[in-house]
């Protein structure tokens, strides 16, 4: 079917009865909380698993953020998606790349050159890092986190080797 687009989409034919949209509201609320709850208990496990325990265990509980095998890892739970996010930093652009990195990075997003993975620049910090998430509730242990997390830092590496983009050494 074809729309006008003069047609608004959320018309009165299209919307949900009130109690159908009320149960679905309820429901990813509920999912929301649950995820939110899972989060809370998985981050403490990986930390001590990835760091131990101690004043760098403090700060990534803290922050999400640690390192594994020469990679900055930072983990979040999206409030508003309930998707675990991974960041990886893969270093500061130097100075004379940016269209460069630019590029690249769209061009391996665009063909999915790592399905999964997304590149781009952090909006705060102005490096490159790669990118993954999965919802929450697809975590089923520990260990499908510990993996994510060691396949996105051996990708990172495996890019710095290459010297897929230009950053500056650390």
């Amino acid at each position: 079917m074809l729309m006008n687009p003069g047609t608004p989409l959320h018309t009165s034919a299209h919307a949900l009865p009130g109690p159908l949209l009320t149960d679905a509201q309820q429901s990813a609320q509920a999912m929301a909380a649950q995820a939110a709850q899972r989060f809370q208990a998985l981050l403490p496990r990986i930390v001590r698993r990835m760091v131990g325990d101690g004043e760098d265990a403090r700060q990534a509980l803290e922050s999400g953020g640690f390192v594994l095998d020469d990679a900055v890892i930072v983990m979040r739970l999206n409030p508003d998606t309930s998707m675990l996010e991974f960041f990886c930093d893969i270093g500061q652009p130097q100075a004379h790349s940016t269209e460069a990195n630019y590029r690249t990075a769209l061009q391996m997003n665009l063909c999915r050159t790592y399905p999964g993975v997304t590149f781009g620049l952090h909006p705060e910090s102005g490096r490159l890092v790669a990118t993954s998430a999965m919802h929450m509730m697809l975590f089923a242990d520990d260990d499908v986190c510990l993996n994510a997390l060691q396949m996105l830092a051996a990708l990172v590496r495996q890019l710095k080797s290459q010297r897929t983009f230009l950053v500056e050494d650390d």
